[in-house]
């Protein structure tokens, strides 16, 4: 994203621009708040969800009047992902925290506070949930679609950030919410910069869909392959079925505790943990590492080339294979490392193995004594696997291996595409450019 400061001073050279509340914009543009784009002819136009004690658990139903929780608020999106219910009477009741198709709710909580989306036309009414913000937009004076764009926009959006409360969770009352500057300008000016940002968003929708679409082809013939559903031409051999113990040498730090804070070090050998695993990938843009006389205690959980690594504790599922030389690398307490004890085993077969629906259905269907998501180093040796001749393996793993790449190559598009988008919002919600009306 181009850099606000250097951007303003850029500007500031040019004639026609102001200093605001929201920094330096065209002279023609004026800063209102956002309580001002609401439409003051509609009751309610802009007010929050309903206490929690006037919506619990209890007041849920099976069907009705769908709910909007906080988990549906996208950051620009409408996710569709958790459906619950109330009775109509209970609708009704809660008339001012009703929403409807085509309006504007944003979060009261993060993360990221204030984010926003359009609600769908999936359903005739909605209601709020307590950290919802219902907006409907004064259609004569603001674009709607441009008022969604600018409050998820960096600059309403770490304004929303710096007036909201919370240390471990950030939240924003409707009262902070509606004191925060947002921007006015014609309202042509707003249609044509509304229209050309959506035309991005229509490409980043497609190249979205399109990633799904390919990870689901890759996810169905994972299902074939690694069970001997789908198998290639030449390969008639029976599979085997082993433990994973006995196939892995299985290992981890002795007990939940492993080292203490005061062992974590500014640098020196890397520590890998869950957060380091990203969609299955490894991720150490946030490095944690241990001092070197804590890391030489273990010589048997060094990180090695062809590791897998796996979350015992927490965020189950997560699997990461070891390509690369890390150097100094060792695991955190919450991990374990597999390791081949045979020749006859792949261990990326194995990976993408544990990669697969129902190895993650499997494990993070375990929970420990104390209700949190746990699985032993036992538990882990007893999954039982079947598997091919390391031939049929290798052929597998070939073509799971292209099918990663072309996904990686789509994933590299759609991130470029939603830069450049960032890019061009930073250019016109802020006038450095302006659209010809």
């Amino acid at each position: 994203m181009i850099d606000t400061d250097i951007n303003n001073k850029a500007i500031l050279e040019k004639e026609g621009y102001k200093e605001t509340k929201l920094g330096l914009i065209p002279e023609d543009w004026s800063v209102c708040t956002f309580g001002d784009i609401a439409d003051k002819k509609v009751k309610w136009s802009i007010t929050g969800g309903p206490f929690g004690s006037n919506l619990k658990a209890e007041h849920y139903r099976d069907e009705g009047i769908r709910i909007i929780q906080l988990q549906n608020i996208g950051d620009g999106e409408f996710r569709d992902n958790s459906k619950i219910y109330t009775s109509l009477d209970k609708a009704d009741e809660l008339l001012a925290c009703n929403i409807f198709p085509g309006e504007i709710i944003l979060s009261k909580m993060g993360d990221p506070v204030a984010r926003a989306c359009k609600i769908p036309s999936t359903e005739k009414r909605w209601v709020m949930g307590s950290d919802g913000i219902r907006l409907v937009v004064d259609e004569s004076k603001y674009d709607k679609r441009f008022v969604l764009d600018y409050i998820n926009y960096s600059i309403f959006r770490n304004l929303a950030i710096s007036r909201s409360t919370g240390s471990t969770r950030r939240r924003i009352g409707l009262v902070d919410l509606k004191k925060i500057p947002f921007i006015k300008l014609p309202l042509t000016e707003q249609q044509k910069i509304a229209k050309i940002l959506n035309t991005w968003d229509k490409a980043i929708l497609a190249q979205e869909k399109l990633i799904a679409e390919k990870q689901e082809l890759k996810n169905g013939l994972m299902q074939q392959l690694l069970t001997g559903k789908k198998r290639f031409s030449g390969f008639t051999e029976d599979w085997k079925t082993s433990k994973l113990g006995d196939i892995f040498t299985i290992q981890g730090r002795v007990g939940w505790k492993g080292y203490k804070k005061e062992d974590l070090r500014d640098e020196g050998p890397l520590v890998i943990g869950a957060k380091h695993i990203k969609n299955q990938l490894l991720n150490l843009s946030d490095p944690t590492h241990l001092s070197l006389e804590k890391y030489e205690e273990s010589p048997e959980i060094m990180i090695k080339i062809n590791d897998l690594l796996i979350v015992q504790r927490g965020s189950l599922g997560k699997i990461a294979i070891i390509e690369n030389d890390l150097g100094k690398a060792t695991i955190n307490p919450s991990m374990a490392i597999l390791r081949p004890k045979r020749n006859d085993i792949s261990v990326k077969f194995i990976y993408y193995f544990l990669c697969s629906d129902f190895s993650q259905k499997l494990i993070m269907s375990e929970t420990g004594s104390t209700g949190v998501p746990m699985i032993s180093q036992k538990q882990i040796g007893t999954f039982k696997m079947h598997y091919p001749s390391i031939q049929e393996q290798d052929k597998i793993v070939d073509l799971m291996q292209e099918m990663d790449k072309e996904l990686l190559s789509m994933v590299s598009s759609l991130q470029n595409l939603n830069k450049q988008k960032q890019g061009l919002m930073q250019q016109l919600l802020t006038g450095e450019k302006r659209v010809k009306i």
